[in-house]
């Protein structure tokens, strides 16, 4: 929720923010910090939820919303390091490997929290079906 809280008040001023690995940069900073602050409320109250179906729904319903925000940038990593300067079509095997640098956005570090965690629902889900 905080870095989405970051983003949307980083974007209404018109700066952009790095520190360490993680940069607050990009023409979509607004519509990511309102998906993360998004997120992070589905996060809160799943927290509070009393109903065990209903808080796991929640917390795989967020975990979506990082990961659609990661995915779109790992792909555009991944697109934009693909063509070449100039007249050449594909660029050079440096140029490829030199476009993977940080800093990152907040949203692709989140990504390996949120899977851990949707891989602890879906296992804990299966043990605990009949429970319920």
């Amino acid at each position: 929720m905080i870095p989405g809280l970051l983003g949307i008040m980083l974007s209404l001023t018109g700066s952009s923010f790095t520190w360490g690995i993680i940069t607050f940069a990009g023409e979509f900073v607004l519509w990511r910090g309102l998906i993360l602050t998004a997120a992070g409320a589905l996060f809160l109250v799943a927290i509070n939820e009393a109903n065990p179906v209903q808080k796991r729904a929640q917390a795989v319903l967020a975990s979506l919303m990082i990961w659609i925000v990661g995915g779109m940038e790992i792909l555009s990593v991944v697109l934009s390091s693909v063509p070449g300067e100039g007249a050449r079509w594909l660029t050079t095997l440096e140029g490829f490997i030199a476009s993977y640098q940080e800093p990152v956005i907040p949203s692709i570090l989140l990504l390996p929290i949120t899977l851990g965690l949707v891989l602890f629902i879906y296992l804990d889900g299966g043990k605990n079906e009949g429970k319920e």
